[in-house]
């Protein structure tokens, strides 16, 4: 199964770690997408690190990226800077999809 999670708001992060910890563990492929406010979590390491988990993609709107002074050199690597492609593409590619 692949789980997709859209990152829309600043906070709940716990939530983030949690539910790809937990489904990373279990076998599933997860896609994160951060835009809007959601961008700040671009910075923060502990959620940065989930992209290291096994079947974890993580991906960001850079016109969200922008608005919120969030530079292309401020971006961790392994994250992809792209646009609301990436996000058409998670939703298309994922069984289930959360919005936090």
């Amino acid at each position: 199964m692949t789980i997709g999670l859209l990152v829309t708001r600043d906070g709940f992060k716990e939530d983030i770690i949690g539910l790809t910890k937990a489904a990373s563990g279990k076998g599933h492929k997860v896609i994160i997408f951060m835009m809007d406010d959601g961008i700040r979590h671009s910075q923060d390491k502990d959620v940065v690190a989930l992209k290291d988990l096994s079947g974890v993609t993580m991906s960001l709107c850079d016109h969200s990226a922008k608005l919120r002074n969030v530079t292309e050199d401020m971006i961790p690597a392994g994250i992809i800077a792209g646009s609301q492609y990436q996000n058409a593409v998670m939703n298309q590619d994922s069984d289930r999809v959360i919005l936090i």
